[in-house]
């Protein structure tokens, strides 16, 4: 039986999207545009191409679906309404983030802001990867208090929306027979060593925790050459981005994973750490709790005192009950086949 056709629009070919496509290829032809000009200056131009591939993909396809809204998700969802198709909206989290002091977060940009409004008010459904991303009260620092969340900054939405989370797959990560080296932890983030991202990604809370912790040993994977991160103390590794088998076996080989984010909608790799038996430890914003729910630890506030009190008493709980936990947590609550069975459920009933 001919498959329907499905238009699948994204910013970049993440993880993330490889597998969703993956997924939805097994029910639809799948024809994807990737909106990702190298310039700003290109941009005009990129509107215009993906203008032209949607009026020749459009009139045959059956549904029309957006990695996150922005740019990109503009003329994607206007013109499913002008010919009455479907359109659905990832929400993943920089589309539902504010917070200026670092200028992260597609409402800290007018221009950004207008078109992941209209993005989001026009399209027929929303699919957050956690519930706060509509909209949640916000604690952890002062940078995004009070609320955070899509619908704070989009007045009167009225979008519906699902939540459906990301899925993870059990076959590619898993733990390998490897010992693990005690008191360890690990921090993987694209870009570390700019100031906002170790601001945002909570690698400054790390770096400063680990002079505290001089019997402790810390792992940074995704660092380019070493820039913004000099004078480190001598318990943190430094290493460059990895591929999917390096980072099975890293995660295999330490005990603990922290994702102390300013804002995380929904991260893939504290899950795929959990399934290679890492206990995380995280921050309390979005999806992490949740995430972390009876198999790790929450910081409640960025606080470098807290941090430390937390990672000293990490040390005295049952390392491998927990361990055993985050893997169950993963299987039981965030496979992959649970995302394929929520997006497959979703697209039928849009249809």
């Amino acid at each position: 039986m001919k498959k329907s056709k499905l238009i699948f629009v994204f910013p970049n070919t993440s993880s993330f999207v490889r597998r969703d496509i993956g997924i939805m290829q097994e029910q639809y032809n799948v024809i994807t545009f990737s909106f990702n000009p190298s310039k700003k200056i290109l941009l005009p131009f990129v509107f215009v191409k993906q203008f032209l591939f949607l009026l020749y993909h459009l009139p045959a396809a059956r549904i029309v679906v957006c990695q996150i809204a922005a740019y990109h998700s503009f003329l994607p969802v206007l013109l499913a309404r002008l010919f009455r198709k479907p359109s659905v909206i990832f929400l993943a989290g920089t589309d539902c983030a504010r917070f200026p002091s670092l200028q992260y977060g597609n409402f800290c940009k007018p221009v950004l802001a207008w078109f992941t409004a209209v993005s989001v008010r026009c399209a027929t459904h929303l699919a957050p990867k956690h519930g706060s991303l509509i909209r949640a009260p916000y604690h952890y620092d002062f940078s995004g208090a009070p609320e955070q969340g899509v619908a704070c900054f989009v007045k009167d939405l009225q979008t519906p929306y699902t939540v459906i989370p990301n899925g993870f797959d059990e076959t590619v990560f898993y733990p390998l027979p490897v010992t693990r080296k005690p008191q360890s932890f690990i921090t993987v983030a694209v870009g570390i060593g700019t100031s906002n991202i170790n601001t945002l990604k909570g690698v400054d809370m790390i770096v400063e925790v680990a002079q505290l912790l001089p019997a402790c040993t810390f792992t940074l994977v995704g660092v380019e050459g070493r820039r913004g991160l000099s004078n480190l103390p001598p318990n943190i590794t430094c290493l460059p981005p990895q591929d999917t088998g390096q980072l099975q076996h890293l995660y295999s080989g330490h005990q603990y994973y922290l994702q102390l984010s300013l804002s995380e909608g929904f991260p893939n790799a504290v899950c795929e750490a959990m399934l290679c038996g890492c206990i995380p430890i995280v921050s309390d914003v979005n999806a992490l709790p949740d995430i972390a729910a009876g198999c790790g630890f929450v910081l409640r506030q960025r606080n470098i005192n807290q941090l430390q009190q937390l990672l000293v008493e990490v040390a005295n709980e049952e390392i491998e009950k927990l361990s055993n936990a985050s893997i169950d947590r993963i299987l039981r609550q965030y496979s992959l086949i649970q995302r394929k069975e929520r997006l497959t459920n979703l697209y039928l009933f849009l249809q």
